[in-house]
């Protein structure tokens, strides 16, 4: 079995991002613009999402990858 648990570019924990999110009260976008995650290969934008939302850190599936400049444009 696999995890995923961090943006692989930045190398920083989805736990780590939450916190940092709750902390400083950050959206989705807020959070990329700051933590520079999301913003490289945009793996982890689907996951962050799924964190944000939930509460979850850890994933053992794969989502399907979406563009940041979604959320740039939002």
């Amino acid at each position: 079995m696999f995890t995923i648990d961090r943006c692989y570019c930045e190398q920083k924990t989805f736990e780590t991002l939450l916190e940092i999110a709750q902390r400083d009260a950050l959206d989705l976008r807020q959070l990329s613009q700051q933590e520079g995650c999301g913003i490289h290969c945009g793996w982890c934008v689907a996951y962050l999402r799924r964190t944000l939302h939930s509460g979850q850190t850890d994933f053992h599936e794969t989502f399907p990858k979406e563009e940041i400049d979604s959320l740039m444009e939002s």
